[in-house]
């Protein structure tokens, strides 16, 4: 089985190709993806997490094959509680896994006064919330984290972005985000959209690396 995280002649979209071939082996570490709106980095970061099927190519996860993914949308019953929510994903993690303790999650992501309010009622930073709190349950194998700051305040931001470093330290995180000044100060290791084609870049590369992959958007 192999290491990280190997795209394979991957090609994504719906019915006609949105991007690809894509060939790419992935490391433990951020890796940014980084593209102008409507270019397909959703639509990608949906066919790693297997929600979508690709048109052609395949993904391979190493280990244990667990991929975590955050969307725009949190993975939540928006009927029920933040707690019955937890609850579930607790037993349901159970069947492949051993999760981690509830209890411990509710603390981490500051969630004990929300846990009897339903999912349907709380701000889009409190969902991120709850939602980071089910992704922690076990240690995937690679996590794809599509624009997970947007509704956080600076203190939830913080703690997120610590918690996306030690994510990164044991597994390949792929993280969509629009802001590049916030980009580079996680990560050397960007995943850059440009027509049909992502290139990985490192920003050692680069003589001017805000500057260098800002044109290179420009001119995708």
């Amino acid at each position: 089985m192999t290491s990280g995280v190997a795209l394979d002649h991957l090609i994504v979209g719906y019915r006609q190709a949105l991007l690809g071939p894509v060939s790419l082996h992935l490391e433990n570490g951020i890796h940014v993806l980084l593209g102008r709106n409507g270019t397909g980095k959703t639509t990608l970061m949906r066919t790693i997490a297997g929600i979508l099927p690709p048109l052609s190519g395949r993904v391979q996860v190493g280990a244990q094959g667990r991929i975590g993914y955050l969307g725009h949308r949190a993975a939540l019953n928006e009927g029920l509680t933040v707690e019955q929510n937890l609850r579930f994903w607790h037993r349901l993690t159970r069947l492949y896994a051993s999760p981690r303790d509830l209890n411990s999650l509710t603390e981490q992501f500051e969630l004990q006064e929300l846990l009897p309010r339903r999912v349907r009622q709380l701000s889009r930073g409190q969902r991120q919330r709850a939602d980071l709190a089910r992704l922690s349950l076990v240690e995937p194998d690679l996590l794809l984290l599509d624009e997970p700051l947007t509704g956080l305040d600076p203190v939830q931001a913080r703690h997120l972005r610590d918690r996306m470093l030690d994510w990164s330290a044991r597994c390949p995180l792929i993280y969509s985000t629009h802001s590049l000044p916030e980009a580079l100060e996680m990560t050397c290791n960007f995943l850059l959209v440009q027509g049909q084609a992502v290139r990985a870049v490192n920003i050692h590369d680069l003589a001017d690396p805000e500057a260098d992959l800002l044109r290179a958007l420009e001119g995708a």
